[in-house]
C-alpha cells in the first residue's frame, strides 16, 4: 500500500509529502498499466498477443464463399452496444472511467467453447492487397473466443483459438472440420459495409503432455455460428 507521510515544518512553510511504495505493489501496478495500454490500443480486447493464434496450428481447409445479395437478418437492422465488462476485468471501482466507451456490437455469433453456448459480439474487417481478414472475437475474459477468416479470390480459410488456453507452441491445436461463409457481395473497398453469415466447426485437442495429463487426450468439438456486419478498414 502507498502511504503519505507529512513532515513537520515551521509555521508559514509548506509541508512536503513523501511516499513509501511497496515494490511488489509497484510491479503489479506496472503490469496492470501494460495490459490497459494493450486494451486501449485494440479498442477493446485484452492485448495484441490475443490477436495472433498460437504457433504450431495445422494447415486449415480452404472453401468457396457463397454470395447472397439479399442476405438479411434482424441483427443488421438494430444497433446493439455494451460497456466494457470492468467487473470481469478486475478493474477497481475508483479506476473505472466516469464515461466508459460504448462498444458497438458488430457480430451476433454464438460459440460452444467451454461446453456452453455464449455470445460472441465483435467483428473487424481489414483489407490489404486484395485480401480481407475478418476477426470475430469476444471481449469477455471468461471465454476469449477468437476466429479469423481470410478471404481471397472467392475462397476463404478459418483459424479458431481460445485465449483461455495455454498460448505456448504446440500446447493446443484447433483443426477446422466444417465451414460455410456467405457474404452479401463479391467485391469490397475500404469504407464499405461487409455483411455475412458464418457456420464453423473445429476440433480442439491438447498436444503438450502436461495438458494431456491434466485434461486427458480428448477431442472436443467447438462451433461458432451467426452473422456479422462491420466496416472494412
Amino acid at each position: 500500500m502507498i502511504r503519505a507521510l507529512i513532515r513537520k515544518y515551521p509555521a508559514g512553510t509548506k509541508p512536503v509529502f513523501t511516499r513509501t511504495v511497496n515494490p511488489q505493489r509497484a510491479v503489479s501496478c506496472a503490469m496492470i498499466l501494460i495490459m490497459g495500454l494493450g486494451m486501449f490500443d485494440l479498442g477493446h480486447g485484452f492485448g495484441a498477443e490475443l490477436r495472433v493464434p498460437p504457433s504450431g496450428q495445422p494447415e486449415q481447409m480452404v472453401s468457396r464463399i457463397d454470395y447472397d445479395p439479399k442476405l438479411t437478418d434482424p441483427f443488421f437492422k438494430v444497433n446493439e452496444w455494451s460497456y466494457p465488462d470492468y467487473d470481469l476485468e478486475g478493474t477497481p471501482l475508483h479506476k473505472r472511467p466516469k464515461n466508459p466507451p460504448r462498444l458497438r456490437h458488430t457480430a451476433k455469433c454464438f460459440s460452444t467453447s467451454l461446453g456452453q453456448e455464449h455470445r460472441v459480439r465483435f467483428c473487424e474487417a481489414k483489407l490489404l492487397d486484395g485480401v480481407i481478414d475478418l476477426f470475430i472475437h469476444e471481449d469477455n475474459p471468461a471465454f476469449f473466443d477468437q476466429l479469423t477468416i481470410r478471404i481471397r479470390n472467392g475462397m476463404f480459410t478459418c483459424q479458431y483459438w481460445t485465449g483461455y488456453k495455454a498460448p505456448g507452441k504446440g500446447d493446443w491445436i484447433w483443426t477446422t472440420k466444417r465451414q460455410e461463409l456467405t457474404l452479401d457481395k463479391k467485391v469490397y473497398e475500404k469504407g464499405d459495409l461487409i455483411k455475412g453469415r458464418i457456420d464453423f466447426e473445429c476440433a480442439e485437442k491438447p498436444t503438450n503432455p502436461k495438458y494431456i495429463w491434466k485434461y486427458g487426450d480428448y477431442l472436443a468439438t467447438i462451433k461458432v455460428y451467426g452473422v456479422f456486419r462491420t466496416i472494412v478498414k
